[in-house]
């Protein structure tokens, strides 16, 4: 008798939850996005052609990503007690990494002839850069929830930046995915700095 009266009870009051924690993660990460906005305009102008102009509409797709990231990293400091900036960068290349097995399946589906930019090809690399930043994520911490954030944050990456680089189109693009590394890096720091003094 008493377990339905407990269900009917977290129905009626569900957990609160923490608006400042929430407006917190919005700020710093859309601080962040602004970072790896700029961060791969930067990248793209050495790589391929200068996309400044672009850099205040990127912001569309930069600030779900910098949240997201922000979010993550908000596991992580407390599984973890990640703060510094140093953490921030560790942060970024572990992000990083994750991009790596979903760019290596759609650069070996175009290697094999197939389309990777279309559904199929496109929501396999989806899953496969998901399953990379779970498993990221369960490695480090062994916690659930990090792990999910780190994966909801490796795919919100992976379809802001318009899916993975086509790093076999050439060595631009090689280039290209190679700058990945310093905007998750900065990326990551700018998470750990924002978060420390907001």
């Amino acid at each position: 008798m008493r377990a339905p009266a407990l269900a009917d009870s977290r129905i009626e009051n569900p957990p609160a939850v923490n608006l400042g924690a929430v407006q917190r993660v919005i700020i710093c990460g859309t601080i962040v996005g602004l970072v790896g906005d700029v961060s791969f305009a930067t990248v793209h102008a050495l790589a391929i052609l200068p996309i400044w102009t672009r850099i205040p509409g990127g912001m569309i797709q930069a600030a779900p990503v910098g949240i997201a990231l922000v979010w993550a990293f908000d596991h992580f400091a407390r599984t973890r007690g990640w703060r510094t900036a140093a953490h921030g960068a560790i942060f970024g290349a572990v992000l990083f990494l994750a991009l790596v097995p979903g760019t290596a399946f759609s650069n070996a589906l175009r290697l094999a002839g197939i389309h990777a930019g279309e559904w199929p090809g496109t929501l396999a690399s989806l899953a496969i850069a998901t399953a990379s930043g779970w498993s990221a994520g369960w490695f480090l911490t062994r916690e659930r929830r990090a792990s999910r954030a780190m994966a909801i944050a490796t795919a919100v990456l992976t379809i802001g930046a318009s899916g993975p680089i086509p790093v076999v189109n050439g060595p631009r693009a090689v280039w290209l995915f190679v700058g990945f590394i310093p905007i998750c890096v900065f990326a990551g720091v700018a998470a750990a700095i924002s978060r420390r003094h907001l």
